[in-house]
């Protein structure tokens, strides 16, 4: 039996379980039975243990503006400005009502 702890699964990923996978791939480790656990928190990082996993989506949004100068916004059209209100109803959105294991789905707008 083994346990493994990692710390940058939500970084760069270099030396977590892909390094890991890869040093048992080239040492000829085979697992046989794996529980994985991924930290949570209520208040302090590892103080609750969930069952499931929420997972996530990605994906990318282009909008298409006018480049202009702030001192002239009527000859520019901001593409920030174009997505911030379907930004603001995907957000405002009730995806699901959650259950007892995990809180409701939300939207999150990043970079």
């Amino acid at each position: 039996m083994a346990l493994l702890l990692t710390s940058d699964e939500e970084g760069i990923a270099e030396h977590g379980v892909r390094r890991v996978a890869q040093h048992f791939r080239e040492s000829g480790q085979r697992i046989d039975w794996c529980v994985v656990g991924e930290p949570s928190s209520r208040e302090r990082l590892g103080d609750l243990i969930r069952i499931g996993r929420r997972g996530s989506l990605t994906g990318t949004l282009r909008v298409r503006g006018v480049q202009g100068h702030v001192a002239y916004p009527e000859k520019a059209r901001n593409p920030i400005h174009q997505a911030a209100p379907a930004l603001a109803e995907l957000a405002a959105m009730r995806w699901d009502a959650g259950n007892l294991a995990f809180p409701p789905t939300s939207f999150q707008t990043l970079q």
